[in-house]
């Protein structure tokens, strides 16, 4: 179905000796296809273990269970010397342990960010992030501009959307190869404020049951590209 879209919009894109309008929803619909070709992402199952080095926090690594069938997420991290779980259940129940239970020390609870009300966020953040271009299919709330662009020394079409519910931002530019339809990258925008904002390099893919998911994501401030961290996915757990 998707294909056929992107197909049937991108012949009516063309007239005689002109050059083709760029869609930017065909576009992402296409980068969706190259990435999921069996469209199994809103069934999808993820089991991770994630390097996530930051330069105020250099060993930081999670593991991420993320069911889509089943509504659920997991998401567990390493906090100085203690192990932190957030869980969200099907039914929509939150919880937060420390060390395997549920820490009453409040000092502890806002040290460590354990509030179950954060939760939702951090599902949020990882479905979106980690299920790339398919997760914004439903998260899309209106695509505001679309243009060819250079990112990283490559060419590419740039789509520049504002998401229903913001994700550290509104709006997001994404940036999908011209040579293979591959994602390269986004930028998080703060119209408002210029010097607020990150880009994020995808660099290799893992191939998880027929989907293509970015392995490495490389975070750098937007306003002058100074690295600011790394995502890597390390290896699929079972």
């Amino acid at each position: 179905m998707r294909l056929l879209i992107f197909g049937l919009l991108l012949t009516l894109s063309f007239g005689y000796g002109q050059e083709p309008k760029l869609h930017g929803r065909s576009i992402l619909e296409k980068a969706m296809t190259v990435h999921d070709s069996l469209d199994k992402w809103k069934a999808a199952s993820l089991n991770f273990h994630i390097q996530e080095p930051r330069i105020s926090n250099p060993h930081r690594y999670s593991i991420l269970k993320l069911d889509n069938s089943k509504n659920t997420f997991e998401l567990t991290r390493n906090r100085e010397t203690h192990i932190s779980k957030h869980i969200i259940e099907s039914d929509g129940n939150s919880i937060v342990l420390l060390d395997g239970k549920v820490e009453t020390d409040t000092v502890l609870i806002k040290k460590y960010r354990l509030d179950a009300s954060r939760n939702i966020g951090y599902k949020n953040f990882y479905k979106l992030l980690y299920g790339l271009p398919m997760s914004l299919e439903n998260m899309i709330g209106s695509v505001l501009q679309t243009s060819n662009s250079n990112f990283n020394d490559e060419s590419c079409y740039k789509v520049e959307i504002e998401l229903k519910d913001a994700i550290i931002s509104k709006f997001w530019n994404v940036y999908i190869s011209k040579t293979d339809m591959t994602l390269k990258g986004v930028d998080l925008v703060f119209p408002n404020k210029p010097e607020k904002g990150d880009r994020i390099y995808f660099e290799g893919i893992i191939e998880i049951d027929g989907i293509k998911i970015p392995r490495i994501r490389h975070w750098h401030e937007l306003k002058d590209d100074s690295y600011s961290g790394s995502d890597l996915i390390i290896k699929e757990l079972q």
